[in-house]
């Protein structure tokens, strides 16, 4: 056996983490190398001022002192998704859907029946209604219209509202909670 071999596992054979046959073969090999025996050696004086050292300061059981350190510590809290974000993704949501059906009016009259006869019959009968409300259209639109405006004013009064009560709210709450 050579020594090129053997200094690699002498780490492993101080520790017993070879398989038995290469921890034979390996002191076989330290009862006839000088130079092995000497390494070997050196690596247990080594090992036994690691074991024995340790820096200032640092605590004997380190493992035991992080993990209980890291125990006691609060996981960082997620932030809540901010309600002006929320309110304007469900305003888009909500008249991009509307407006996906709106322009899929007609697919959508031929996805529901059953042969072209009755989406024809379906579509002429969709013709009819519209032409029967044309002389409510701007009545129609000036109620949409409201609509939109009240939506856009409730909105800005939420968030006027949101971004004033909430300080205070904070503010209440939290003496509340320590007295």
């Amino acid at each position: 056996m050579r020594c090129s071999w053997c200094e690699p596992l002498l780490d492993d054979y101080l520790e017993g983490a070879l398989r038995p046959r290469e921890g034979r073969l390996v002191a076989a090999h330290l009862r006839g190398c000088a130079g092995c025996a000497r390494l070997l050696d050196e690596l247990r004086v080594v090992d036994a001022l690691l074991t024995t050292a340790r820096a200032p300061g640092v605590p004997r059981d380190i493992t035991a002192a992080v993990v209980s350190a890291t125990a006691t510590t609060r996981p960082k809290a997620r932030r809540p998704l901010p309600l002006t974000v929320a309110l304007l993704l469900y305003l888009l949501s909500a008249w991009a859907v509307a407006a996906v059906a709106f322009m899929r009016l007609p697919d959508l009259a031929q996805i529901g029946s059953v042969s072209i006869v009755f989406a024809q019959r379906d579509l002429a009968a969709l013709g009819a209604a519209s032409r029967a409300l044309a002389p409510a259209t701007p009545l129609a639109a000036a109620a949409v219209t409201g609509v939109l405006l009240i939506d856009v004013v409730l909105l800005a009064a939420t968030f006027y509202a949101y971004r004033r009560l909430r300080p205070l709210l904070a503010f209440y709450l939290g003496r509340g909670s320590r007295t």
